[in-house]
């Protein structure tokens, strides 16, 4: 049986770290869950994968070989998933993709990443043809959610994204921070929106690595800062107090050995999901470690401030909801509606059919205008009649088609 609105998977909110990062699930394998849905008979499905979640997001779809489908192009983890996964059907399914929209679902509050992430997962699905008419109206009201939320709201003002948490973290553990030796690894979304918040806090030491070299050298320049050839990976991270990880490698990008016979102390920050440092390095003395889900304490004063207009942002959300419940609900009335104006226009043919022989083809040519104005006039007030009643009284759509004798 298919479900009207489903989504599944797993987030921050019952998932830890170490587990969160198994579920990964780049747009290649996003594209071939889709199609793979499609064959099924999936009518809409598109996919969001992102530090803190993996989700997919599907209408009209067989939940249980969804739930496989996504077992399957996440990495075949099935007990993980009974153990944190979770799947929401029709109006839970609903709200959460309009809370995950407009950042009150984000992990740090208001932060803007994840609609980012929506908007190329449902890009993607409309180029796979895998969004219905249904689905297409309900993302225009979560879109325009999500904007009146920015604009009337401040979930997401102020500064306190992943990027910026990190950031607060540093200037905690130093007294002085000018002094400081920072390295940038990775210059993906995440690590260009850190080395924005540190270029705002005034840090002047700041080493740009990736393992392109001409797009690190381009980011160092825009911000201000330096670069250096991955080939200098190693002697960067010896140079450096503080570390900054922000890379996308499905193993770990930096390893133990790398930091073998450092004495010298060291904070590590992992913004990599999966993570990309190798935790062994944590055991090391003088060595701090710290992850996403550790990074999630930091938030400032802004999220405080975030957090007094949630009751404003999910006003916003349920009146978005509530239309389009209205669109749904008058959206069924569409063929009923088409089979009524035929009855009228029939009757209206049949009636003038009969009068042929009374009147000359001129005259009844003449009459016609009048005629059709008045059809028009007693079928729109029965079409308005019924869409008004329907909102609170389904039973009047039984009422009609009986009167009619619409099947």
């Amino acid at each position: 049986m298919k479900t009207d609105f489903c989504s599944i998977g797993i987030s921050h909110w019952n998932c830890p770290l170490e587990a969160r990062e198994l579920f990964s699930m780049d747009r290649s394998k996003s594209e071939d869950l889709i199609k793979e849905a499609q064959s099924f008979d999936t009518q809409s499905i598109f996919t969001i994968s992102t530090c803190n979640r993996t989700q997919i997001f599907a209408r009209k779809a067989n939940l249980p070989q969804l739930k496989k489908l996504f077992i399957k192009y996440t990495g075949n983890h099935k007990d993980e998933f009974k153990k944190y996964g979770f799947v929401m059907q029709d109006e839970d399914a609903v709200s959460q993709l309009f809370e995950v929209s407009t950042g009150i679902d984000s992990q740090i509050l208001g932060d803007l990443q994840i609609f980012s992430q929506v908007k190329e997962g449902v890009k993607q699905a409309k180029k796979l043809n895998a969004i219905d008419s249904t689905m297409d109206r309900l993302l225009q009201f979560v879109f325009q959610a999500n904007k009146e939320v920015q604009s009337f709201t401040s979930i997401s003002k102020g500064a306190a994204s992943v990027a910026h948490a990190a950031v607060l973290h540093v200037k905690s553990k130093f007294e002085s921070i000018k002094d400081k030796n920072i390295l940038l690894f990775g210059t993906g979304e995440i690590g260009e929106r850190t080395l924005e918040n540190l270029n705002n806090h005034s840090f002047k030491k700041i080493t740009v690595v990736n393992r392109t070299l001409e797009k690190a050298q381009q980011i160092a320049e825009t911000h201000k800062a330096s670069y250096s050839p991955i080939e200098n990976l190693e002697q960067e991270i010896k140079k450096s107090d503080i570390i900054i990880v922000a890379t996308s490698a499905k193993n770990y990008s930096v390893k133990h050995k790398m930091v073998e016979g450092i004495t010298d102390k060291k904070l590590f920050i992992d913004l990599s999901v999966p993570r990309n440092i190798d935790p062994e390095i944590a055991k090391v003395n003088n060595f701090e470690l710290i992850d996403m889900d550790q990074l999630n304490s930091q938030a400032d004063q802004t999220l405080e401030v975030r957090k007094k207009d949630i009751p404003k942002a999910k006003t916003i959300i349920n009146l978005h909801k509530i239309e389009f419940d209205d669109w749904q609900k008058l959206h069924q009335l569409g063929p009923t509606i088409k089979r009524l104006e035929d009855v009228f226009e029939k009757e209206k043919e049949s009636e003038i059919n009969k009068y042929k022989g009374q009147y000359s083809t001129k005259e009844i040519e003449k009459m016609k205008p009048l005629i059709n104005s008045i059809v028009k006039k007693i079928s729109s007030k029965n079409i308005e009649y019924l869409r008004k009643r329907f909102r609170y009284d389904e039973e009047i759509l039984e009422v009609i088609q009986e009167m009619y004798k619409i099947q």
